[in-house]
């Protein structure tokens, strides 16, 4: 099923803005806390043919392109592809494709060594078609890495509108199971994002159902008026 044309307006007008904050290292978040976790987690790249699914700007695809035997990063939004075939167009072993994470990608079987999904899951009503399209697209003993939202982080702002005190982020929370779609402010407070909760059994089964393996879990802290609560969740699968 195509991605919700909404979901796609919202990003697609966004690239400039999102390029400009971004820069080439990451936005706060991605630089101190995402990117230490998934440079350790990749570990060696050399000889590696990896795809990046949402690769948003393409910093960090071009970062791993430097170590790695080929990289492609892929992303539904055509104003980010464009963005990052011109920035990096002089990176041989690197391109960029449009390809939307909710349709079945035009890879042939065992094309990867390495599929990474970083902050996207969470903006996808429905992974079940990804999961079986990671499968298929892994080589035996390949891996699947996703970065996304921890759930329980929008519980924190949850629990706190519950007693009236209502984060500028968020206009309206649900409880910890809600499947309805939801909404929030982000990309530096520009941007409203439509986003669909999931609960970390969701994220783990979908990958677990098409056969592949959990081989770690991280859950990621950040502090937020001095409490440690869950920021991001980091999942590693092996075909």
């Amino acid at each position: 099923m195509p991605n919700n044309p909404s979901t796609l307006l919202q990003w697609d007008r966004s690239s400039g803005w999102y390029d400009t904050n971004m820069g080439n290292m990451g936005d706060n978040l991605n630089n101190n806390v995402i990117h230490p976790a998934l440079i350790e987690k990749l570990g060696n790249l050399n000889g590696k043919t990896i795809l990046d699914v949402g690769c948003g700007s393409g910093y960090f695809t071009f970062e791993i392109a430097q170590r790695a035997e080929k990289v492609v990063g892929v992303d539904f939004a055509p104003s980010f592809v464009k963005l990052c075939q011109k920035k990096y167009k002089t990176q041989k072993n690197l391109s960029f494709l449009v390809q939307d994470i909710a349709d079945k990608f035009e890879f042939g079987n065992e094309s990867f060594d390495i599929i990474l999904c970083k902050m996207v899951l969470q903006y996808v009503e429905s992974i079940t078609l990804f999961a079986k399209e990671s499968s298929r697209m892994l080589k035996n003993n390949g891996r699947l890495i996703v970065v996304v939202d921890h759930p329980f982080h929008s519980q924190f702002f949850y629990a706190q509108s519950l007693t009236g005190k209502q984060n500028p982020k968020y206009k309206h929370l649900e409880n910890y199971f809600s499947k309805n779609p939801q909404e929030k402010l982000s990309l530096w407070g520009k941007v409203k994002l439509t986003w669909y909760p999931k609960t970390v059994e969701e994220y783990i089964t979908a990958f677990l159902k098409v056969g592949l393996r959990l081989a770690d879990i991280r859950e990621i802290k950040e502090a937020i008026e001095g409490v440690d609560i869950p920021r991001i969740l980091l999942l590693e699968f092996i075909k």
